[in-house]
């Protein structure tokens, strides 16, 4: 068990997030019954909630002071607060929609053109896999983008063209998706929006929503994502509360080395031009 009080930044933001690994327990040590909740607590999955809250109905602690949510949940209050709509795709929606992707090379993005033709089953499904997986990286922020094309253009040859190929056709996925939905592609961009928003607010909506809350812990990860590093910096610049991220035993310390960084970067939920 550790735990890690991040270096502050030059912006500050870091300060308000402290790291645990194997540490759940100090959580659910902050059960007691309470008017409202004061604790936001949030987990990519449904599994880990049920699991936090069997362990407090086992142990006969209350769950009051805990909401139990998830990010993109958040976000969409968050939205809905400042009048900006969050509708999105779901799944099932995104794939049908890339079903009407050209058959012919000729017709097809010039992005996509090298992914669907290295390998025959390349299909919607593979198609949104590499998309989501490019989302999970970079949050699609320019930055981030950079940053993983310079690392993968050192690559030995021919791994540096798949991996050149990869980017290209997530990015690309992303791109033919935008331009044929009004909504938001993905309840991750629901979380950029929200990023952007609490980034360059002054937490007045934050405040409408969540006026009670005091902490957010985000629980049931092994490694963070771009999206939700993003999120996490946006809650560092817009409010006070304190942040705490419970990651599993065995991935906390190395986890807790590249979290600066990975919090580091400048207008988070920016969206570059794919």
């Amino acid at each position: 068990m550790s735990t890690h009080r991040l270096d502050t930044t030059a912006s500050d933001v870091s300060s308000q997030v402290s790291v645990y690994s194997g540490e759940e327990e100090r959580l659910l040590d902050r059960a007691e019954r309470t008017a409202t909740p004061t604790e936001l607590v949030l987990a990519p999955t449904e599994l880990h909630h049920r699991n936090l809250q069997r362990r407090l109905r086992d142990a006969a602690r209350p769950h009051n002071a805990f909401a139990f949510v998830d990010p993109e949940t958040v976000a969409e209050d968050l939205l809905e607060a400042a009048s900006l709509t969050p509708t999105s795709l779901d799944r099932v929606d995104r794939l049908a929609i890339l079903q009407s992707i050209p058959a012919d090379p000729a017709d097809q993005p010039p992005g996509l053109r090298p992914l669907l033709a290295a390998r025959r089953d390349t299909g919607p499904q593979h198609l949104e896999q590499v998309r989501s997986e490019i989302e999970s990286m970079t949050n699609f922020h320019p930055t981030r983008i950079e940053a993983l094309r310079d690392i993968t253009d050192d690559f030995a040859h021919p791994i540096a063209d798949d991996a050149t190929t990869l980017i290209d056709g997530g990015l690309a996925v992303e791109t033919w998706l935008r331009g044929r939905t009004a909504k938001a592609v993905s309840k991750t961009a629901l979380v950029r929006r929200a990023t952007r928003h609490l980034d360059r607010s002054d937490g007045d909506t934050w405040t409408a929503c969540y006026a009670d809350i005091e902490r957010v812990s985000l629980v049931g990860v092994s490694s963070i994502s771009a999206p939700h590093a993003d999120f996490l910096h946006g809650l560092c610049t817009a409010t006070d509360v304190d942040i705490e991220i419970h990651l599993r035993p065995g991935t906390g310390e190395y986890l807790s080395e590249r979290l600066p960084d990975l919090l580091a970067v400048a207008s988070p939920g920016q969206e570059g031009d794919l």
